[in-house]
C-alpha cells in the first residue's frame, strides 16, 4: 500500500483529493499539519508553507508542491530538487496525477511497510481491505467440444 502524507491547508482540497486517493484503494492517506519525512512515501505540501525546502530537502523527489500560479518560487523549487509542483486552482485529479508521477520516481521499496506507522498527529487513514472469499470456482481452462447437429453434404455446382 503507498503512503501519501497532505500537509495542505486548504482542508476542503486536502479532503477532496484524500477521497479520490482512497477510492483507487491503493493509498494509505493522512492528513497532517506537518509532515513526518521519516514515513515512506509523497508528502504533498503547500509551496507557502515550504519557505525553506531543507527540512524536506533530503528527500525532494518525494515531494508535490502545491504553488499559485506566476509564482517566482518555481526556479527556487526546481533549483531545491523538486521536480512534481501543481498550480492552485489545479483540480484534484491533477494532484492525483502529480502523486502517481511522483511515486514512480521513488526506489522501489517492495511490499514492506513503511518505517513508522504514521504520524502521531494523524487525522485519517484508511485500514486494511476485506479479502472476499472466491465461491465454488469453475476451471478456467476447459475444453468443450460442440457437436454440430446438422450434416452438410456438398452437391456441387
Amino acid at each position: 500500500m503507498k503512503t501519501v502524507q497532505l500537509a495542505i491547508r486548504d482542508s476542503e482540497y486536502a479532503q477532496s483529493l484524500r477521497d479520490s486517493l482512497l477510492r483507487d484503494g491503493t493509498h494509505r492517506v493522512y492528513l497532517v499539519d506537518q509532515p513526518d519525512m521519516r514515513i515512506d512515501g509523497v508528502v504533498v505540501i503547500d509551496g507557502n508553507q515550504l519557505d525553506n525546502p531543507t527540512p524536506c530537502g533530503e528527500q525532494p523527489e518525494r515531494l508535490v508542491v502545491i504553488t499559485s500560479k506566476g509564482s517566482d518560487s518555481l526556479s527556487r523549487l526546481w533549483n531545491a530538487g523538486i521536480r512534481h509542483v501543481v498550480f492552485e486552482g489545479d483540480s484534484p485529479n491533477t494532484a492525483q496525477l502529480a502523486i502517481t508521477a511522483a511515486e514512480l520516481r521513488l526506489p522501489n521499496s517492495g511490499p514492506k511497510a513503511s518505517r513508522v506507522s504514521g504520524p502521531p498527529n494523524e487525522k485519517h487513514h484508511t485500514g486494511p481491505r476485506p479479502t472476499l472469499p472466491v465461491l465454488d470456482p469453475t476451471p478456467r481452462c476447459q475444453r468443450r467440444r460442440f457437436a454440430s447437429s446438422y450434416k452438410y453434404a456438398f452437391r456441387g455446382f
